[in-house]
């Protein structure tokens, strides 16, 4: 029976994959403005807090800087230039699956290691401290004490927010035959979480500065997003064609999130109040 069961498996899961659409992307090209964007980074001191995924994003970063010749100085914030005019300074922060250590990191390199040398920052969590697990108004209510506590502390950075990414929501066959079992979609549930999550940081801070890396993540170049449905209620998921392991951005990823990143940073910079003499 188990034997007839598996193959029955093998045999619906290559009728499906067969019968698929082809959603393949075409290929990624340099948007025309994006030296410009880069340009405008270039001139800026920023701080990027983050953890694997925020290496990916970094990686692509680098990539697009290496394509358009802009000269950007990318570098961990230890190797900070007191005369550097502008740079990109990121530093891994904190534990994944721990989002309060990752405050109390963030907020400690601040206080001790960059106050008075950047002019914006922004700290990210990683997909892995945000799951069905989570209870998500906990873990904002921290991330928004430590923010607003920077905030008041440091009135001459402009912290800039960042969505919490997804993860690629699988289907098919296999998925199906799953729930027919009765066996939860973990996945989906953890990116249930992740969008309350988002959802909850775009509404508070509304008027503030926000990168939203899960948008870039699940948005394809023609502009459609890849969503799932849960209970009549549609959620944001990693479009697949991101990724090689449902979490971490493969090359097309890093070029598709990096330039939604720097497209997003330098709008905020542009848009930024003028200082006062």
């Amino acid at each position: 029976m188990r034997v007839a069961t598996s193959t029955v498996l093998a045999m619906l899961t290559m009728l499906v994959i067969g019968c698929q659409e082809n959603n393949q992307l075409g290929g990624a090209s340099m948007p025309v403005d994006i030296d410009d964007d880069l340009k405008v980074v270039a001139d800026s001191r920023v701080f990027f807090g983050h953890q694997s995924v925020g290496n990916n994003i970094i990686e692509g970063l680098e990539s697009l800087v290496s394509s358009s010749g802009v000269e950007l100085a990318i570098s961990d914030y230890q190797n900070y230039q007191e005369e550097s005019k502008g740079c990109l300074l990121h530093n891994e922060v904190g534990e994944n699956t721990d989002p309060v250590s990752k405050c109390t990191d963030f907020g400690r390199i601040i206080d001790e290691e960059l106050s008075g040398k950047i002019d914006y920052a922004l700290l990210k969590f990683c997909y892995v401290d945000v799951t069905r697990r989570s209870d998500v108004k906990q873990v904002f209510g921290d991330y928004q004490r430590t923010i607003d506590d920077l905030i008041d502390r440091h009135p001459d950075i402009t912290f800039i927010h960042t969505t919490v990414p997804l993860m690629h929501t699988p289907s098919g066959v296999k998925v199906w035959i799953k729930k027919l079992l009765g066996r939860e979609n973990t996945r989906k549930l953890d990116n249930i979480k992740r969008n309350e999550f988002n959802e909850l940081l775009r509404a508070t801070y509304s008027t503030d500065p926000i990168i939203d890396i899960a948008k870039s993540e699940s948005t394809y170049p023609d502009g459609r997003r890849e969503t799932f449905e849960v209970d009549g209620k549609a959620y944001y998921s990693m479009i697949s064609e991101y990724t090689s392991d449902g979490g971490h951005l493969n090359s097309t990823g890093q070029f598709q999130v990096a330039k939604s990143f720097v497209q997003e940073l330098a709008q905020i910079i542009r848009t930024a109040p003028a200082e006062v003499e």
